[in-house]
């Protein structure tokens, strides 16, 4: 990708996109955003302060999942291949 600032698109491009989209709704889909997003955080709150943390790729997947869905409804989800970080098993001795 070019470094010229007409082409070039980063992460808080898309947050303020998202930002804005989010303000430009109606308030009461907003609400129910604000009141799934406080429910989330009552009932894991440790799941949700690591997800607004640096460390969070699958809450990030998921973000950006939802988005994608939420602007292209019409086009089938593409499979993308599991990262894993960490072996889910330990390995055998």
């Amino acid at each position: 990708m070019t470094t010229d600032d007409d082409d070039y698109t980063d992460l808080h491009d898309v947050a303020e996109a998202l930002e804005a989209c989010i303000q430009a709704c109606d308030p009461t889909k907003r609400e129910a955003l604000a009141l799934a997003l406080d429910g989330y955080h009552v009932t894991f709150p440790e799941d949700f302060h690591w997800a607004i943390s640096g460390q969070a790729p699958r809450m990030l997947w998921q973000l950006f999942s939802a988005i994608d869905y939420a602007c292209h409804p019409e086009s089938p989800t593409t499979p993308r291949p599991v990262i894993r970080l960490v072996d889910r098993k330990p390995p055998k001795p």
